[in-house]
């Protein structure tokens, strides 16, 4: 099922300051992979669904692109990791696209207990999460990271925010 970009997409794709490799999670339809891939950047997509990996390759040739529930086929790392995840609450199993889980969350918490060891001592994620979420309790959960709301924007019945993450420097 492919995921249509909203209002969420174009958010993060504004808010990103991309550097260095990088890895779109979730690409859905890859408008922000195709964007920075046109941009010169050493891009690779990711989705569960064969059918936006499918269509990915279909619209541009050269960008990676790898069929994958989070990082279960992925390796190396990436200085700049963006993930626009299924956030609402809600039963994935019935919309992978936009429901995390009950509050929204579980896709998002198994997210950043992977990326860690994807991501460059430098690097940056740049993630989706909305007021649904329990964003205090998430970033309690991961002290190995910084976080940095960097923008906002309220829809029509919640608030969503895009957060800069930083792994944790360690004298």
């Amino acid at each position: 099922m492919l995921y249509e970009p909203g209002e969420d997409t174009f958010l993060l794709m504004d808010c990103v300051e991309p550097k260095g490799k990088i890895l779109e999670m979730g690409a859905g339809k890859g408008v922000i992979s195709i964007y920075l891939y046109k941009k010169g950047y050493d891009v690779t997509a990711v989705d569960i669904d064969e059918e936006s990996i499918n269509y990915i390759k279909s619209e541009v040739y050269g960008i990676k692109t790898f069929r994958s529930n989070l990082f279960e086929n992925l390796t190396g790392k990436y200085d700049t990791i963006i993930f626009n995840p299924p956030y609402l609450p809600g039963d994935y199993d019935e919309d992978i696209t936009i429901y995390g889980g009950e509050n929204g969350s579980e896709i998002i918490k198994k997210f950043l207990s992977e990326a860690y060891n994807f991501l460059s001592d430098d690097g940056t994620i740049y993630i989706i999460m909305s007021s649904f979420n329990d964003i205090e309790n998430i970033i309690s959960m991961f002290p190995q990271y910084s976080f940095e709301k960097i923008c906002e924007m309220k829809l029509s019945f919640h608030y969503i925010y895009v957060y800069r993450i930083k792994k944790m420097k360690y004298e």
